[in-house]
């Protein structure tokens, strides 16, 4: 009889232990949320890491999150009203229903209040949602913002993290533990690129983005925190630095994220009416200087993409009035001519009149360059004119003199000893 019973047992412990393992899964802790003054924070934390997919929906706009590939098991409510920035409220979807605490959870549905940009990540055991806050309804806050930053660009107050943005020296980090304001607030980023955190003595973040850090800060901090949320944000943007000189709002601009030059330009306010928009000039930390047609790169935009800005650059919009060519010699009427856009020699000799009778067309001089290393170039415009030699119409850049002689050898004897002296010949002459 004892033997009956004691082989019962076992096959009762063994049943027990069989219907406990097909209920093993992974179970819902909890749903937060965070209200930040740019986002708003979701947190779903599970007891385990889980495998998730989010999907976006339309009418209404919202977020769902499905578990595909693992069993979760909640005793939250079917529907949650949050009302918390975007998120208006939470609906929970499920396979099957049973007691408390042992219905499978299928997917999560955020509904939102409006379309909202979001990123989602995963922390631990916690999956943690960030979405955009809405944007301020009062004019009048988002003026004086503005007046703020015209008056100081070096400097800008602002949390939302822009995405991609390298963390550097004199950056000011909002840091927030979740439930450890004791551990929350702003840290400035030291000289060499290092910040101090209690518990954490020292950490350097330089060439860290927020995101990065953040995993960083919780993985330090795992090591005296059960499971810790950290946010990182930026709040003053004070590494990555660009200067603007010339016909622009001149000042010294943050970078908060990769930036082209035409965007940048946009950015501070565009460029006046009287700004050369053909030769802009950006000069390289290195001192490499490269000048851009702003013309071309806002009609094409797969180039302007390739012109990015770095911490260090200069940016150089010069004034119509630098871009002049010289007309001189024999034309009706010579001028000093304003570069808008492309010129040509033909088109300046236009400009200044046509030539005199007595011109040697076929001996147009160009002088380019600084004085003692002028360079000259020899242009027959006959040929352009009855053979369309288009290969002699050269354009020309800013600086340049054009002179048009009276008689080849008097001309140019008297024009290499009183004006050009020395110059480097290059011919461009065909007979």
């Amino acid at each position: 009889m004892k033997r009956i019973i004691i082989k019962t047992l076992k096959i009762l412990i063994i049943l027990t232990l069989s219907a406990c393992a097909s209920q093993r899964g992974v179970q819902l802790i909890n749903l937060a949320t965070k209200e930040l003054p740019s986002e708003t924070e979701l947190i779903v934390t599970t007891t385990s890491p889980v495998q998730y997919k989010d999907t976006k929906l339309d009418n209404p706009p919202c977020l769902m999150l499905s578990f595909p590939e693992e069993k979760i098991f909640s005793g939250e409510d079917e529907e949650l009203l949050i009302n918390k920035g975007p998120i208006k409220k939470i609906k929970n979807e499920y396979y099957q229903r049973g007691a408390k605490g042992g219905r499978q959870l299928n997917f999560m549905v955020i509904e939102l209040t409006r379309e909202t940009p979001y990123s989602i990540s995963s922390n631990g055991s916690s999956i943690i949602i960030k979405l955009e806050s809405p944007e301020q309804t009062q004019s009048e806050p988002k003026k004086q913002m503005a007046t703020t930053e015209a008056a100081a660009p070096f400097k800008t107050n602002n949390s939302n993290i822009e995405p991609g943005y390298i963390i550097g020296p004199e950056d000011v980090l909002r840091i927030e533990v979740w439930k450890h304001p004791d551990l929350s607030g702003d840290v400035l980023v030291n000289a060499n690129g290092e910040i101090k955190l209690p518990p954490i003595r020292k950490m350097s973040v330089m060439g860290l983005t927020a995101y990065q850090l953040e995993e960083k800060l919780t993985e330090a901090l795992s090591r005296y925190l059960i499971d810790p949320i950290v946010s990182v944000g930026v709040k003053e943007y004070n590494s990555q630095r660009v200067i603007a000189l010339g016909e622009t709002s001149t000042g010294i601009y943050p970078l908060k994220r990769k930036t082209t030059l035409a965007e940048f330009l946009a950015q501070i306010g565009g460029i006046t009416k009287n700004a050369d928009t053909f030769h802009i000039r950006l000069i390289k930390k290195d001192g490499q200087i490269s000048i851009y047609d702003m013309n071309e790169l806002l009609a094409n935009p797969q180039k302007s993409e390739q012109i990015v800005l770095s911490a260090g650059d200069t940016v150089y919009v010069p004034p119509l009035e630098m871009s002049k060519v010289f007309v001189l010699g024999q034309v009706k009427a010579p001028k000093v001519i304003n570069i808008k856009g492309k010129l040509t020699l033909v088109e300046a000799i236009t400009e200044a009149g046509g030539c005199t009778e007595d011109a040697v067309t076929r001996s147009i001089i160009i002088v380019r360059g600084e004085l003692g290393s002028q360079q000259g170039i020899r242009i027959n415009l006959r040929r352009i004119i009855k053979k369309g030699d288009i290969g002699q119409n050269v354009e020309l850049k800013p600086g340049d003199i054009v002179y048009v002689p009276k008689t080849f050898i008097a001309d140019i004897e008297r024009f290499l000893r009183d004006i050009a002296f020395p110059l480097t010949w290059y011919y461009w002459y065909i007979r």
